[in-house]
């Protein structure tokens, strides 16, 4: 637990609204897996270090934003039927009462199962002791399609009664794979740098993230919603007896979010629209650029929609803001606030990019507002101006810069070993940045060793040795959060090496996708060269109980590789035993909790031979085994910081 001192500046109430409202403190700060009952995968001591004075290893801006996310991990009461659990993850948990009932929904699951399991519990323990029994869960919201706010989900749906429901915005299931399993390994890896998963914990290593402190490392699950928001309104169907008004924002901090409104309780759920920092325009983990004209925009129809009937707004990070003060309206001014300054990166971004700005020259140009600059809630701990404007550069104009010696550059070691050789070879180079080291030039020295170390020098220990003081002190300076866990990781791996990535997904969360999703899941996993030498290869597969939410029951699905790569649509289903086509080389018919097991096998390297199951088959058996034979898995530990 950190205790935050009243005498800290406190000018947006950070330090008041952070600790306001807690009922019931998280008694135990150790949640253990499910699967290693020894290993810790949430720790709520682990950042009581913070109550010290901020150290000349920490910037003191983000010393202050790890205080505020540190605070007493547990339950917290917003108003009144509006809860929250914080401290339990990078995330949040939110609970909202139905009036006149038992019956409560849940907003937002937190990343791992045991995390999401005991914020729950939390709750209901505080529910038994003032209404004599459990609450009863009648639904589950996914505000956007973020790990952190649906890998919990598993934990959820063991809790509640059969029939809940699930429900999320338009597009959810599309997008939560699109991120988390097509470029899930290489967004795994760079996730290590971007929370600085490898670092300890201490004012030398990780101090949080800017968003929240850290993503819990349990198991995640992916439950499929049973009901889509499609549209703007009052929800429908709704909860009897909760009036729920939903506002879509996709594009804006995901490409499927919606922000909630409870009129009963004037409280207004701004997903992860607006929080206590800036944000990412595009994360430096890798994901889609995000829209920062429509994110401000849907800030804008939020103040419009909800602004003067809201008495407090939370989120899906942070803690929430009251209205309540003699000078102005708090949630007007937190929203607005956020609104303004999108809408500025945006627009002066554009305007510099028209005069002709590249994106490093905008990123070191680009001058904030003076007013907005210095407020807490849009500072940048997580988003950063300068990787945002890339972002919004990126947006609407490409990789590309226009200049010609960057549209076809050499490969990163062809072009360190021309560098190296140029400047007089390893030791000339060394010396070199070793000067502007000591000159104080770190962003120089970090290029010029950076260099060496890809030139691949036989001997590169001091090199490496070098560049990781750089990173450190680099890290040691950033205000932003993010920063700070990228730059001391790349110092961490060029002494210790890489820091692998780990995939602890439930095989069930496989259940959660449609067949298209599904069979990409092997698609981006074929080795495309070595599939040139196979001879076109089809096969039908018909699944008799897919479920209502997936598709209607049953289904069809065609695979075909052809030309290196696997492809496949769906096509009508046709009963055993006899093929749709008796061109197809294979058809095969099997239930759904089968296809998951061949398809998830075969994506993780253990195919599962189709004589071993109770699936039906007419045709070539080795059509499928040839696809399996041809799967390449990732590098979980690829290099980051070295060739």
């Amino acid at each position: 637990m950190v205790t935050l001192s009243s005498n800290v500046n406190d000018e947006n109430h950070d330090f008041e609204f952070a600790q306001r409202g807690l009922v019931a403190p998280l008694k135990d700060p150790y949640i253990f897996s499910d699967s290693k009952p020894h290993k810790v995968v949430w720790n709520s001591q682990a950042y009581d270090f913070l109550q010290e004075d901020c150290p000349k290893t920490a910037n003191t801006s983000l010393w202050r934003q790890g205080q505020l996310c540190s605070v007493e991990a547990g339950l917290y009461h917003v108003t009144e039927g509006v809860y929250q659990v914080r401290g339990l993850d990078l995330a949040n948990m939110s609970i909202v009462q139905v009036p006149g009932t038992n019956k409560i929904v849940i907003i937002d699951c937190l990343t791992s199962v045991e995390t999401g399991r005991k914020a729950i519990e939390l709750y209901q323990e505080h529910h038994n002791s003032q209404f004599g029994q459990e609450a009863e869960i009648c639904a589950l919201f996914y505000t956007h399609c973020h790990v952190d706010h649906f890998a919990g989900a598993q934990s959820i749906a063991n809790k509640a009664q059969e029939g809940l429901r699930i429900i999320g915005p338009d597009g959810f299931i599309e997008h939560a794979v699109s991120e988390n399993i097509y470029a899930g390994v290489a967004m795994a890896r760079r996730s290590i740098y971007q929370y600085g998963e490898a670092l300890s914990k201490d004012p030398r290593g990780q101090i949080g993230s800017g968003l929240g402190q850290a993503v819990s490392t349990g198991i995640s699950s992916l439950v499929a919603p049973n009901q889509r928001i499609v549209s703007d309104g009052v929800l429908e169907p709704g909860i009897e007896g909760l009036e729920i008004i939903c506002q879509l924002t996709p594009g804006a901090e995901a490409p499927a979010e919606v922000n909630l409104f409870f009129p009963q309780y004037s409280a207004l759920c701004m997903a992860e629209n607006a929080t206590h920092t800036l944000h990412n325009i595009q994360t430096l983990r890798g994901a889609p650029v995000r829209d920062a004209r429509l994110w401000s925009r849907y800030l804008d129809e939020s103040i419009t929609l909800f602004g003067d009937k809201t008495d407090v707004v939370f989120s899906s990070h942070h803690w929430p803001t009251w209205k309540s003060s003699d000078e102005e309206n708090l949630v007007i001014t937190f929203l607005s606030e956020q609104r303004d300054y999108y809408a500025y990166l945006h627009n002066e971004t554009l305007r510099l990019l028209n005069d002709g700005r590249t994106p490093v020259e905008i990123a070191e140009e680009i001058k904030m507002p003076p007013n907005l600059a210095l407020r807490t809630n849009i500072r940048g701990y997580y988003g950063s101006i300068s990787h945002n404007v890339k972002g919004i550069y990126d947006k609407y104009m490409g990789w590309f810069n226009g200049n010609p010696a960057y549209l076809w550059p050499l490969s990163p070691v062809d072009e360190a070993i021309q560098f190296v050789e140029c400047m007089g070879g390893y030791e000339s180079v060394l010396k070199k940045a070793q000067e502007y080291h000591a000159k104080n030039n770190l962003r120089f020295a970090a290029t010029l060793l950076d260099k060496l170390i890809f030139s691949g020098a036989e001997n590169i220990k001091a090199a490496k040795a070098e560049l990781a003081l750089v990173y450190q002190e680099l890290g040691f300076g950033a205000e932003n959060g993010i920063w700070r866990n990228i730059y001391l990781t790349g110092a961490y791996e060029l002494k210790n090496g890489p820091h692998a990535a780990i995939n602890t997904r439930t095989p069930a969360s496989l259940m959660a996708l449609g067949l298209d999703q599904l069979f990409d899941t092997i698609a981006i996993r074929v080795n495309g060269p070595r599939a040139f030498l196979e001879q076109g290869v089809t096969i039908d597969f018909m699944v008799d109980d897919m479920p209502q939410n997936l598709k209607k029951s049953p289904a069809g699905w065609h695979v075909r590789l052809s030309n290196g790569v696997l492809t496949g649509h769906g096509v009508e289903y046709t009963p055993s035993p006899k093929p749709r086509d008796s061109n197809i080389d294979l058809t095969v018919w099997l239930n759904h909790e089968t296809l998951v097991a061949v398809v998830g096998g075969a994506a993780i390297g253990k195919p599962i031979s189709l004589d071993k199951t109770t699936a039906i088959t007419s045709g070539n058996t080795r059509a499928w085994d040839t696809i399996t034979s041809l799967v390449s898995l990732p590098n979980l530990s690829f290099n980051i910081v070295t060739p």
